[in-house]
């Protein structure tokens, strides 16, 4: 293999790595319900321990199938329900600890970082909000700063990115029955460029995801769910120059459970799998939600 070819792999397993791991700690990974909103004067406080694996990276820059990746993260999440905005909105931010293990395609060995992620804030803006009917519409916009602990020298395991991004989602929310409701989410992720990346500037096109949620009601305290996040997009440049096969492409598939253990502590467990990925890695993903209503 000529050391160009290697380069180029190592490079796309290191921006893929780097994509990969903000995904456990995304303010825009969604969980069903979160757009039924609460009265104005509320806040919620949120922690998250996730876990994302993949034994395998799907795509030309591991051929071998050598490499792997394994993240985990403890998120903070605080979000306050008000009426500051002339309509109900959610003024919030996201502080994100993360460990990154990875061993990236075209590396001699594995890598494991930790430490602050990029924080994020924004909010919610409700268009729509009927809790007692379980309907609901808002966007969701989230800027992430580029704050975190980096290192352009090991950048693929970074527990920050070194760019500005910006996250959108557009949510509808609707009750069906006495029991079910289903969610549809349209978001885009824009990313800022990375000017210390190994001593390049890489660029990155922005990614298109859908999130869609059927739940169902088990008791009047539990609900069970069902979820879906297909992907694309995210394609990488380099000084200007494109990257061949990093545009990214994955569906996953998941399954929730969420319980309200007292009126104001709320338990929620997800799992997930990708079942189809082009250029990212293929794997598995865990979260244990714990909220607090004040």
């Amino acid at each position: 293999m000529t050391t160009s070819l290697k380069l180029r792999r190592f490079i796309t397993g290191l921006t893929t790595a780097l994509a990969l791991s903000a995904t456990a700690v995304q303010a825009a990974d969604l969980n069903a319900r979160d757009f039924l909103s609460a009265p104005a004067g509320t806040s919620i406080s949120v922690l998250y321990l996730a876990n994302e694996q993949a034994n395998r990276f799907r795509g030309a820059a591991d051929p071998e199938g050598n490499a792997r990746l394994d993240v985990n993260a403890l998120v903070y999440r605080q979000v306050w329900f008000s009426n500051i905005c002339g309509r109900l909105c959610t003024p919030q931010f996201v502080v994100p600890l993360v460990d990154v293990d990875a061993h990236l395609p075209g590396a001699a060995e594995r890598e494991r970082q930790s430490g602050l992620a990029d924080p994020q804030v924004g909010g919610t803006l409700f268009f729509v909000d009927r809790p007692e009917d379980r309907v609901a519409s808002g966007l969701l916009s989230m800027l992430t700063l580029p704050v975190g602990e980096y290192d352009g020298q090991r950048p693929g395991t970074s527990p920050g990115a070194n760019r500005w991004a910006a996250t959108f989602v557009f949510n509808y929310t609707q009750g069906v029955g006495e029991r079910w409701v289903l969610e549809a989410n349209l978001e885009a992720q824009l990313y800022g460029d990375n000017d210390d990346y190994l001593g390049m500037t890489l660029e990155q096109d922005p990614l298109y995801r859908l999130q869609a949620f059927a739940s169902y009601d088990l008791t009047q305290s539990t609900y069970g769910a069902l979820r879906l996040i297909h992907a694309e997009g995210g394609a990488l440049q380099f000084d200007g120059q494109a990257l061949s096969d990093t545009r990214q492409r994955y569906t996953q598939l998941g399954v929730e459970l969420g319980h309200r253990l007292t009126p104001r502590h709320h338990l929620m467990l997800s799992l997930s799998h990708n079942v189809d990925t082009d250029n990212a890695f293929h794997g598995s993903q865990a979260l244990l939600r714990l909220a607090r209503v004040w």
